[in-house]
């Protein structure tokens, strides 16, 4: 139920979820808050922020007057029934009774009443703070009777430094709730005219923790569509919705479409997984459409944002790569230099994203007919991608790889024979001489080019210290 509440996929199951957490809370707040200390510490963060807002909105108008008190049908069910949850300290109440909060305000007058709660107040918020090895100690009590207790309180709530420093606080959160609500059920009958209502303030927590807290509420969103629930951050999954909207305005709104992508820039930092189940697919095809946008302050934001994607979310890309590779290598082409810089940075990001088998069937092709400077990007691309594939995937891929090296080699652009010798180099760093029968057709000068290239490859990385030089032909 908890991890319901931030279900990003459907503000009605959030808010549905949350409408139980708060009613199973309200229903037994002793059994409840003890079976929250048994979860993991990340569920009991998304349950104290939701109550702590459900508490906060509702405090104003639950405890305003004496005759604000809570009021259930009275149950006397024996309180010796015990939790499979409860702490396994040791008291002589015995085990908390699912009855326990069920006041009869009837039997109690209004100053008891408060007294009571303002007990409960004090017991829950100190049991809730209190760690498992906490509860495990002995528990030790200030030899002071219960209604000695009550009789110094007289409201419902007070500050949680008044609480904490209070030496009415009874030692020990499971005794203290006992305590406290054995003597709720306990009370002789007397005459209580107030009416009866439905809500109550059982006890303000005292997190600082501010619902504008994005590191606070990494682990927990809430929905705002509940009247008692307040300051709760916008949902992400709507979000995106919008900024897709937005950016599907091509070539228009240039400075929203700017703010836009910034913003999902951001949300793609966010561990998410609802936003990419149910947008990723539209997220990358309207940024692989926005590459062709008239602005290039437009192209290039595009590129960070498809770049930081690849980075956090590589998996989703496997039956999108040859569309991303391709998109990615044709703004290489960009007259700004701003665009070509981020599209570096991106076919970078791609090479270590993407499966490299994969990664190098689509860029084979591009390498042996794409002209400059795509072809030159798809070569150091691949350069990139041979650095993390292994010996036996690569042996496979030669009869694909070393045309378009070897065409590279022969280009009219310096840059692309470059490159292409720095792929090899790399290639011949996997598989050593084994390189060797593949690279027939080169010429002399050629090959001791290529040669001189290892050998200081293999100086500058310290690989081996004595590896052969590849053959030169005479």
């Amino acid at each position: 139920i908890i991890t319901w509440t931030t279900e990003p996929k459907s503000s009605d199951v959030r808010k549905a979820a949350q409408i139980v957490l708060i009613s199973l809370f309200e229903l037994n707040t002793p059994e409840f808050t003890m079976l929250l200390g048994a979860l993991p510490k990340t569920f009991q963060d998304g349950a104290t922020r939701l109550l702590h807002n459900h508490l906060k909105n509702s405090s104003n108008t639950s405890v305003g007057s004496p005759s604000n008190t809570v009021g259930r049908t009275p149950s006397r069910h024996p309180s010796s029934r015990t939790s499979p949850l409860t702490s396994p300290t040791n008291c002589s109440h015995g085990g908390l009774s699912p009855s326990m909060l069920d006041y009869d305000t009837e039997n109690l007058n209004s100053d008891e009443i408060y007294s009571s709660l303002r007990g409960v107040t004090e017991a829950i918020e100190k049991f809730s703070f209190r760690s498992q090895e906490d509860l495990n100690e002995p528990i030790k009590r200030d030899g002071k009777k219960d209604s000695d207790i009550v009789s110094r309180d007289d409201g419902v709530a007070s500050p949680a430094t008044d609480m904490r420093g209070s030496s009415d606080v009874v030692e020990g959160g499971r005794m203290a709730l006992d305590n406290k609500t054995s003597l709720l059920n306990t009370q002789p009958p007397r005459a209580f005219s107030g009416p009866r209502a439905r809500e109550y303030n059982p006890y303000p927590y005292t997190d600082t923790i501010s619902a504008y807290d994005k590191t606070a509420l990494k682990e927990a969103v809430f929905d705002d569509d509940m009247d008692q629930l307040r300051d709760v951050p916008i949902d992400h999954s709507d979000l995106v919705a919008d900024l897709l909207k937005e950016l599907s305005n091509h070539n228009e709104r240039v400075e929203e479409r700017k703010g836009a992508l910034l913003e999902l820039l951001k949300i793609t930092r966010e561990d998410n997984l609802g936003v990419w189940e149910e947008h990723f697919k539209t997220i990358l095809l309207l940024l692989l459409e926005t590459l062709g946008d008239k602005d290039h302050s437009i192209r290039a934001l595009a590129l960070r944002v498809l770049r930081e994607i690849l980075r956090n979310q590589p998996a989703r890309f496997k039956n999108y790569a040859e569309l991303t590779i391709m998109k990615t290598l044709e703004a290489h082409k960009d007259s700004h230099k701003e665009v070509v810089r981020a599209a570096e940075e991106a076919a970078s990001t791609l090479a270590s994203s993407i499966h490299p088998e994969q990664c190098i069937k689509v860029l084979c092709p591009i390498i042996q007919t794409a002209d400059y400077p795509i072809n030159l990007a798809a070569i150091k691309m691949q350069t990139k991608v041979i650095e993390r594939i292994s010996k036996e995937s690569l042996h496979q891929l030669l009869q694909d790889i070393i045309p378009g090296l070897l065409q590279g080699y022969d280009n009219t652009e310096s840059s692309v024979r470059k490159a292409s010798v720095f792929c090899l180099v790399a290639i011949y760093s996997v598989i050593g001489e084994e390189l060797k029968p593949h690279l027939a057709q080169l010429t002399g000068s050629k090959m001791k080019l290529l040669n001189l290239y290892i050998k200081r490859a293999q100086t500058t990385n310290s690989n081996s210290s004595s590896s052969s030089d590849v053959s030169t032909h005479s």
